[in-house]
């Protein structure tokens, strides 16, 4: 991290703070309880208290009512059992068992409590795990509970196979996993939280959109997830940061009992159908396979009623065999033409290419998570959590009837992920309360070819084939460091049928970039009217084509190369709302949210580019809208106003009308404008031509750079100044309608 920009950011968000405003929770941790409390005559009950005991945990909650005989108990654990007990001098206990809270949930609970001499004919107490009449709920909207998790069954243990429970989500597959679209989204713009903490990949190069997600490792264990929620336009101000959607999920914590499972997943080719596929005519086995995922959880207490542990360890073990009949390749070469590649190769260069025919990529991953929770006292709950997950997958190439790709021409990537989110929740009086996130994530990205350092090689084969061996040709300098740490803090005043929230968010993104294409150096042989690639390497005859991209800062190949691009950017958002119950059948809430994204003003400069490109450029008739090297996105204000309502038609909680309307602003993928800093010219160089003899030593290629006197080349990115955050404009209303037996 840049110790000097974050001192400063964090002064500036203590300033923030200090002016009357506390910072928002970006993610979704937790639940809520509220209500109001009247005797038989309708009139608010004053002081009365309300009990509520998390049943397993032992952990308690509690509030009394204001002057209009209103309560709020925020910051609740998900899940339940709850017991909930309403007390007023003079009036009997009221008890209400089995209460089941979702995440997000805001469970309304009204009751009226009869004086002490009344005799009743009884009180029906009823309870529900799953209160769809969510009195919080404005927007579109799914929660995954528990109970969920553990019934249905998943075959990836993937996030996707849960966000599928939104009809709005679409998951596609690829060869990184899951791919995640909200709301038809591209899954750069959704926000994913675990316990508050951003666990997106905020760079943007995943598939699945998830930190380590390109090597398809998933961020968390299935196991140590207690609920999901799936929100596509919540009305709230308090979320933030998509345009799609927002994934939430929370992680399992211990109890008063000691609570764990074991637990052994084996997929394999004999498990599995025959050929997959609607028009496929002659089905056979599929090649031999595997996929073991093994680990277990175990939660308790360490002080009953006090103190709770939870770990969770998961290892996974895939192994995927890219069997290839060398009958069916249609290039010129013969099964004995490859064996002399082969010999050639090892003998002429020392290197060994490995197989063709049965390309074996793998997933390894270890999956490592802790948690406590500490009830300091009923006003006062404190949660920590890190979890660390490393993955190590090949992604092999295979070979096909056009192509023979061996082995050593793979993907190879190691990615290791530490995320520690700190959570404390405060009941301040009966009138205020305070919730804490603190959350820094590490990301280290490091994608390698397969096999020693040596430069990618193509031949032709004939009209129908081509071979391929030596580097991965995008995976030659290939690192990514990404460090996100955020600071949210919610802070809520009620005040009768209003609940005012006031916020700020902070978040800081550090960024290590190093990516050269083609480092080690490409060669391409293609066929003449004599002979084929494979033929013309052979004989040992120069390359037809070459190409290469090179650092201009040292002249190092690979990733010890200092061309790496590093920068930093932060995001600070304002927010103010109020969440006003008009009755107890209908609550509105309006807010005003406004995010200013700060970029770093050390943008490189390339002087030749600005004082001679452009102006040819602009000559043409193109507005480079202040585009230049050196020159970068302006600081703007994003404002996000948003208005929701919540209506149970009737008051009888059968049918619910909710809507809203609202803009909503995304992050933009870091990726984008690394691009100022990677390509400007003097950074990465690019340079080629034709007939050129090939170098096998990947530090001494034909091309380098002239670090004396270097000269501008390769691709120029730029950003115009006011450049905006993808922002969308939701309008919608829904209605439930629910029968009861």
């Amino acid at each position: 991290m840049n110790v000097s920009k974050l001192f400063k950011s964090l002064v500036l968000f203590a300033a923030l703070v200090c002016f009357g405003t506390a910072a928002m929770a970006q993610g979704v941790t937790t639940s809520s309880l509220n209500g109001r409390i009247v005797d038989a005559n309708g009139e608010a009950l004053i002081g009365a208290n309300v009990l509520a005991v998390h049943t397993p945990s032992g952990t308690t909650y509690g509030n009394s009512t204001d002057i209009d005989g209103f309560y709020r108990i925020p910051g609740m654990r998900v899940g339940g059992p709850y017991t909930v007990t309403i007390s007023y001098t003079g009036y009997d206990n009221l008890v209400r068992e089995g209460i089941y809270l979702s995440l997000g949930q805001g469970f309304q609970l009204n009751t009226t409590l009869q004086e002490t001499a009344v005799e009743l004919e009884g009180i029906e107490v009823t309870a529900s795990r799953a209160d769809i009449f969510d009195g919080n709920r404005t927007g579109q909207e799914t929660v995954v509970d528990e109970r969920t998790i553990n019934e249905i069954p998943t075959i990836s243990r993937a996030i996707g196979d849960y966000a599928r429970f939104n009809p709005l989500a679409s998951i596609g597959e690829g060869s990184d996993g899951f791919t995640i679209s909200l709301a038809g989204q591209n899954n750069r713009y959704n926000a994913i939280y675990i316990d508050g903490a951003v666990n997106n990949d905020a760079f943007g190069l995943a598939g699945g959109g998830t930190n380590g997600g390109q090597t398809g490792v998933q961020p968390i264990s299935i196991d140590a997830i207690e609920q999901f929620q799936i929100a596509i336009a919540p009305f709230d101000v308090r979320q933030s940061g998509f345009a799609g959607g927002s994934i939430n999920a929370v992680t399992r914590s211990g109890t008063n009992d000691f609570k764990g499972s074991a637990y052994y997943f084996l997929r394999n080719e004999a498990l599995a159908g025959d050929t997959p596929g609607p028009d496929v005519e002659d089905r056979q086995p599929l090649a031999d396979f595997s996929a073991s995922t093994y680990g277990f959880r175990l939660g308790g207490p360490i002080i009953k009623n006090k103190l709770f542990f939870f770990v969770n360890a998961e290892i996974q073990r895939d192994e995927t065999p890219q069997p290839f009949e060398f009958a069916n390749y249609n290039g010129d070469a013969t099964s004995a033409d490859i064996n002399t590649l082969r010999q050639f190769v090892d003998e002429q260069y020392d290197y060994d290419l490995k197989e063709f025919d049965n390309n074996t990529a793998f997933l390894n991953s270890e999956k490592f998570l802790v948690k406590f929770d500490y009830n300091i006292n009923q006003n006062n709950k404190l949660s920590l959590r890190h979890s660390y997950v490393r993955a190590e997958n090949l992604e092999a190439r295979n070979s096909s009837p056009f192509s023979i790709n061996f082995l050593n021409g793979s993907e190879y990537f190691i990615s290791t992920t530490n995320s520690t989110a700190l959570e404390l929740n405060t009941l301040i009086g009966a009138n205020m309360s305070n919730n804490l996130k603190v959350g820094l994530t590490i990301v280290r990205d490091d994608r390698d070819p397969f096999g020693n350092p040596f430069p990618t090689v193509s031949l032709e084969d004939g009209d129908n084939g081509s071979i391929n061996f030596g580097a991965e040709r995008f995976s030659t300098a290939n690192l990514l460091n990404q460090d996100v740490l955020t600071i949210n803090n919610d802070f809520s005043i009620y005040k009768g049928r209003h609940n005012l929230v006031f916020g700020v968010n902070f978040e800081y993104f550090n960024a290590g970039n190093l990516f050269i294409r083609n480092n080690y150096g490409r060669y391409q042989w293609f066929d003449n009217d004599s002979m084929t690639g494979l033929e013309q390497f052979l004989a040992g005859m120069p390359a037809t084509q070459y190409e290469r991209s090179f650092s201009q800062v040292d002249n190092v190949a690979g990733d010890e190369s200092a061309a790496i691009a590093e920068f930093s950017q932060m995001l600070f958002g304002i927010y103010a709302q109020d969440e006003f119950q008009v009755n107890s059948d209908f609550k509105l809430t309006f807010g005003l949210r406004v995010d200013f994204p700060l970029w770093p003003d050390d943008q490189p400069v390339n002087e030749e580019f600005n004082n001679t490109t452009i102006p040819l450029i602009e000559a043409q008739g193109y507005d480079m809208k202040g585009a230049a090297t050196g020159n970068f996105i302006n600081t703007q204000l994003l404002f996000s106003p948003r208005l929701g309502f919540n209506y149970d038609i009737g008051g009888n909680k059968r049918t619910q009308l909710r809507g809203g309307v609202g803009i909503f602003t995304s992050r933009l993928p870091l990726v984008w404008p690394g691009g100022a800093y990677n390509n400007y010219g003097f950074n990465i160089g690019e340079g080629g031509g034709s007939n050129v003899a090939f170098e096998p030593d990947v530090q001494k290629q034909p091309i380098m750079a002239d670090l004396a006197n270097p000269v501008p080349s390769g691709q120029i990115d730029l950003f115009a100044e006011d450049l905006v955050h993808w922002k969308v404009f939701i309008q919608r209303t829904s209605t439930r309608y629910v029968t009861k037996t």
